[in-house]
């Protein structure tokens, strides 16, 4: 479904709602035993400004994670992200939450996953992403896939391509 730079243009201009998974796509997907602390992950901080470049031009950012973790929820906080889903089973239901919580056709939004379990919400959004390291399955259905690894600026390199082609409100 990889498209041309002119669709991809015309699809990211009326984006209003970005929304990312957390685990393979703002981060690696590797988890690391500390201990007496639990699991932990490891973020980018330049994924982290790109995600804080879109709320500074007044995108709402959300998260909906099949996982949960403490360091997951930690850095959601510490970005700002106010509607995040954590443990879902359901992807898209908690997109439909969304939608009406916040007013917003599918069409405003985007979604960059990484999994097969993504695909609903890939395919049920306006714009969808991927990060180089997602199966062929997902690669293949999605408007975009970065060229940069998940958790090494993946979500940053999409950040920037919606800044640039995204239309002011």
């Amino acid at each position: 479904m990889n498209q041309d730079l002119e669709s991809l243009k015309a699809r990211v201009s009326q984006l209003s709602v970005m929304i990312f998974d957390i685990d393979g796509t703002l981060t690696d997907g590797r988890i690391f035993w500390v201990p007496n602390s639990g699991w932990t992950q490891m973020y980018s901080v330049r994924d982290g400004m790109g995600i804080k470049r879109l709320q500074e031009v007044g995108m709402e950012v959300a998260a909906i994670s099949g996982g949960d973790s403490l360091s997951a929820q930690m850095r959601m906080q510490s970005l700002g992200i106010k509607h995040v889903h954590f443990g879902s089973q359901d992807k898209v239901a908690h997109f439909e939450t969304l939608l009406e919580l916040l007013e917003v056709t599918p069409e405003r939004c985007g979604y960059m996953g990484d999994e097969l379990v993504d695909l609903p919400l890939l395919q049920a959004v306006g714009f969808s992403a991927a990060p180089p390291e997602a199966p062929d399955e997902v690669r293949s259905r999605v408007h975009y896939v970065a060229q940069r690894a998940a958790g090494f600026g993946a979500a940053r390199e999409v950040c920037e391509f919606i800044l640039r082609h995204r239309r002011v409100p």
